[in-house]
C-alpha cells in the first residue's frame, strides 16, 4: 500500500523491509502499523551489524531493490 503521497507503507498486513546495495530500509512509522514484529525485525538488523535507514521509499525504488520481506 503507499501512504497519501505515494510512497510505499506496508501491505494489508504486514511490515516492509528492502535490501538495497547492503542496506536494509523501512518506511518511517508515520503510515504504518509500528508493531512488534517490526520492532523485532528492526532490533535484529541492528544486532546483525546491518545499516538500517527509516525513510520515505519509492514505488520505483520498492521495485529495484535487491530483496523485499514483508512480515
Amino acid at each position: 500500500m503507499l501512504d497519501k503521497d505515494g510512497y510505499v507503507s506496508e501491505t494489508h498486513a504486514t511490515n516492509i523491509f528492502l535490501v538495497k546495495k547492503g542496506r536494509v530500509l523501512t518506511p518511517h512509522a508515520d503510515y504504518c502499523l509500528p508493531g512488534i514484529t517490526r520492532a523485532t525485525i528492526m532490533e535484529l538488523v541492528v544486532k546483525e551489524k546491518f545499516e538500517l535507514v527509516e525513510r520515505r521509499i519509492s514505488l520505483s525504488e520498492f521495485h529495484a531493490a535487491d530483496e523485499v520481506l514483508d512480515c
